[in-house]
């Protein structure tokens, strides 16, 4: 299948609206019902675990040694630092495959640790070494995670958008077990010691690569597609339309040049390329083995023919911001995912910590129950939706929108009960709008530039993320923390008011030129 007709199934080529219904009205299967999937999902799980003993003894170790909330704030921003990296990185797996991207980014992500463990382990506990290795550490997981995320529409083609789905509900689900195991392991091993528990998690997906489970090599376009097997498609049956008639228009004095002896040599010089002599097949024409040329040669000259193919994917990043702008349902998606990300960010987790604290004057053990209890809500809304064996975006991403809104402006109300079911709701539907983006971007999103598309909305909405702390921090100072909530309640219902006046790139668009597109149809 082309890359348009591939494009077409996934309901991404059609911009305004055609062609939404059908796409969203398609059923996929139960991904937990493969076995590859789950083996695979046992390797990223085991990942995403180290993941989360990484970030939550690495801030604490920090403040250990040096004291300082600077150095905390520095090591926190080398996630957004990595960043960065997003559009390249997509455009590598566009180009070049997935495969080599998951290897090494692994493998940087395991000499990181390696090297940030031996550092600490002889003392040298240097900031700037520290937040060095947390870059590279945090590339080589970003570069990690583009390879696999890409990857998943061709290894479960069955279904990509669930199995999309629920990877992103498990990534949740081992999150919540990260400080859990900081908890209970921190008092026998250390800080260090989680750190270096850390380490062996990324081999895990590299056992899985081992056992089979991997991306299939993006094999380059076959020579069959550009040199057909067939003489009479290279070389025309009549001589007549490779030799003109008249020979002082086309040839030089000599005849031989213009006007072959032998029908045989209207073919192209060397016909071992597109159909071998059977007398000569295993061997060379003296009988003696086959010359071939070396593999790695033979990998060069395969990658080049691709890359001159048409069938090759462009390598520009602005193919994947074309990808992002012609669809108008994923525009809609990332505006109102850069909006919650900049008013309901890690902003606001920070306040709702914040005020159980003082506001209720918690104590610490009883403010992580109810976080625990926010994320475990989280995990729910995100199951709700990524288990669903039929994705309509628009309903799920606006009830989550909804939910969220109405929590915040709950959150004013001074009753301890109707705070904490604020709580709940409001990551009951956050953690909805999160499946639901993830999955629709799998599902509208065209293959080829899959990669890019996904680094550059990575990159804005990490962009957006950044400014939430210094939104919510600015305006508590200035209006208090319950005026707070209501303010961020407000702003959030601009979101709905933004997917109601686009609700009409959710729905199909009559065409005239429509039934010539069914290319199925007998």
């Amino acid at each position: 299948m082309t890359d348009a007709g591939t494009a077409e199934e996934a309901g991404s080529v059609t911009p305004d609206g055609a062609g939404a219904h059908a796409a969203d009205e398609s059923v996929e299967p139960n991904p937990l019902a493969d076995r590859r999937f789950l083996v695979f999902a046992a390797g990223n799980a085991a990942n995403n675990v180290g993941e989360a003993l990484y970030a939550t003894a690495l801030p604490l170790l920090a403040y250990q040694l040096t004291d300082s909330l600077v150095v905390m704030a520095w090591l926190a921003a080398a996630v957004p630092v990595s960043d960065l990296f997003a559009p390249a990185l997509g455009a590598w797996a566009d180009r070049r495959g997935v495969r080599g991207l998951i290897v090494q980014g692994l493998l940087a992500q395991a000499g990181a640790a390696l090297a940030m463990n031996l550092l600490l382990l002889g003392g040298h506990s240097a900031p700037w070494l520290l937040f060095l290795c947390a870059v590279v550490l945090e590339t080589g997981g970003l570069a990690y995670r583009t390879g696999w995320m890409t990857g998943v529409p061709a290894q479960f083609p069955d279904c990509p958008v669930r199995a999309r789905g629920t990877l992103n509900s498990l990534f949740l689900a081992t999150t919540l077990a990260g400080p859990l195991l900081v908890a209970a392991l921190l008092p026998w091993v250390g800080y260090q010691g989680l750190l270096w528990l850390n380490l062996p998690t990324f081999f895990a997906p590299l056992v899985v690569w081992a056992v089979g489970v991997r991306p299939a090599r993006s094999a380059p376009a076959s020579p069959h597609k550009t040199a057909p097997a067939s003489p009479h498609k290279t070389a025309p049956a009549s001589p007549h339309k490779t030799a003109p008639a008249s020979p002082h228009k086309t040839a030089p004095a000599s005849p031989h040049k213009t006007a072959p002896a032998s029908p045989d040599e209207t073919a192209p010089a060397s016909l071992d390329k597109t159909a071998p002599a059977p007398s000569h097949e295993g061997g060379r024409a003296d009988g003696g083995p086959r010359r071939t040329a070396p593999r790695w040669v033979k990998r060069r000259a395969a990658g080049a023919q691709a890359r001159a193919g048409a069938e090759a994917p462009p390598s520009r990043i602005r193919d994947g911001w074309d990808a992002i702008r012609q669809d108008k349902r994923i525009s809609v998606m990332l505006v109102a995912d850069m909006v919650l990300s900049a008013v309901c960010g890690t902003g606001l987790t920070s306040l709702i910590v914040y005020h159980l604290r003082h506001g209720w004057a918690l104590s610490g053990q009883q403010a992580g129950l109810a976080i625990a209890g926010m994320n475990v809500a989280s995990l729910v809304g995100n199951l709700l939706v990524s288990q669903r064996r039929r994705l309509r975006p628009w309903t799920p991403m606006t009830l989550g929108v909804a939910a969220r809104s109405v929590a915040l402006i709950l959150m004013i109300v001074p009753v301890w009960p109707v705070f904490m079911f604020a709580v709940v709701l409001g990551a009951l539907g956050q953690g909805a709008v999160m499946a639901t983006v993830v999955m629709a971007r799998v599902r509208y999103l065209p293959p080829g530039v899959l990669g890019r598309a996904s680094g550059l909305i990575w990159l804005l909405t990490g962009g957006a993320a950044l400014l939430s702390p210094v939104f919510v921090s600015a305006l508590d100072d200035v209006v208090g923390t319950p005026p707070t909530f209501l303010v961020l309640g407000i702003a959030t219902t601009t979101v709905l008011l933004h997917l109601r006046l686009t609700r009409a790139a959710w729905r199909p668009v009559p065409r005239p030129q429509e039934p010539a597109r069914r290319t199925n149809e007998p």
